[in-house]
């Protein structure tokens, strides 16, 4: 029984060891797409909402934050598949007290090289 148990682990840390980490965003690479409109900033208390309402599954710490005056927050993540070369600013509006606004018009993707 004990074997079993101690191969049932080990497929599991297998298994585990097997899949990716999240990819975190590079600052170079968002500060370039955000612009000098934004500024870096903490990751706000909803963090994990905004990046629900825009259907990323990417953790919040993973992700690079921005506000802008206007008090919009943005996140900067490297865009999926893994494969894709661009990173992707999701930015989102304040509306009343803990409600945003996001849609797919207000993200901004960089351009991938092309050879």
């Amino acid at each position: 029984m004990q074997k079993f148990a101690t191969l049932t682990a080990a497929c599991l840390l297998t298994a585990c060891a097997s899949l990716p980490a999240p990819m975190t965003a590079d600052p170079d690479r968002c500060d370039a797409l955000a612009g000098e409109d934004w500024r870096r900033t903490a990751a706000p208390d909803v963090a994990a909402e905004l990046l629900t309402l825009a259907h990323v599954e990417t953790p919040p710490d993973r992700a690079v934050w921005y506000i802008a005056a206007d008090g919009a927050q943005a996140a900067c993540l490297p865009s999926t598949p893994r494969e894709a070369c661009e990173h992707v600013l999701h930015i989102f509006q304040p509306q009343i007290h803990r409600m945003w606004s996001w849609s797919e018009g207000a993200v901004r993707r960089e351009a991938c090289d092309v050879d």
